[in-house]
């Protein structure tokens, strides 16, 4: 019997082959290594998060890779345990709260247990901002939906579905999402351990 999320693994792993900039970051070999590895749970426990409403709004890109993750994983999510950052409780606005959630596929305590790769899909609503963050951990950004804005030492970017955004350990980063919901696909490598706190 297959895992839950085994066939999303799958696609992730497909989708990080299919694209060119897998050459230029050495951290996709261990995350690579991990989504190949990986067999998860016939079953998990659900846990629902307000920003589930809107995935219905979420549409496909057009790019075969890219639609293949999408497709899975909004087929999946009403199954999957969804999760916000424990820091960001307190800190953060309700209305960011009802308006962003993850699901971590691989990880420390994850739907697969992993101690040095971070995988998994996080979704934000639209027009919120992500204040200032880093973590100790490197990272690597795919866009799935959404026309998202990432800013770091006074450098923006727009981005669109299959782009990638990278950033270096302990790098701070902010985000900006548009009118549409955002889906991004992330991956982290190194000390995965310990999640994003604020600048």
């Amino acid at each position: 019997m297959s895992g839950i999320i085994d066939e999303l693994l799958q696609r992730i792993a497909d989708f990080h082959r299919s694209r060119p900039v897998v050459p230029e970051y050495p951290m996709v070999a261990p995350v690579l290594e991990a989504l190949d590895e990986a067999r998860s749970p016939a079953l998990v426990e659900a846990r629902h998060l307000p920003v589930l409403r809107h995935l219905d709004a979420v549409r496909l890109s057009g790019d075969e890779a890219v639609d293949a993750v999408l497709e899975e994983f909004l087929s999946l999510a009403p199954a999957l345990p969804w999760i916000q950052t424990a820091g960001y409780r307190g800190v953060l606005s309700q209305e960011f709260h009802d308006n962003y959630g993850y699901v971590q596929l691989i990880g420390p305590k994850s739907i697969v247990e992993h101690r040095s790769v971070r995988v998994g899909i996080a979704v934000w609503g639209p027009n919120l901002h992500y204040p200032s963050h880093h973590h100790e951990a490197e990272e690597l950004y795919h866009v799935l939906a959404g026309q998202p804005s990432f800013s770091s030492e006074g450098v923006c970017r727009i981005t669109k579905p299959g782009d990638a955004v990278h950033h270096e350990p302990w790098q701070p980063h902010q985000q900006d999402f548009g009118a549409t919901p955002t889906v991004l696909l992330y991956c982290w490598a190194g000390a995965v351990v310990a999640d994003a706190t604020l600048t």
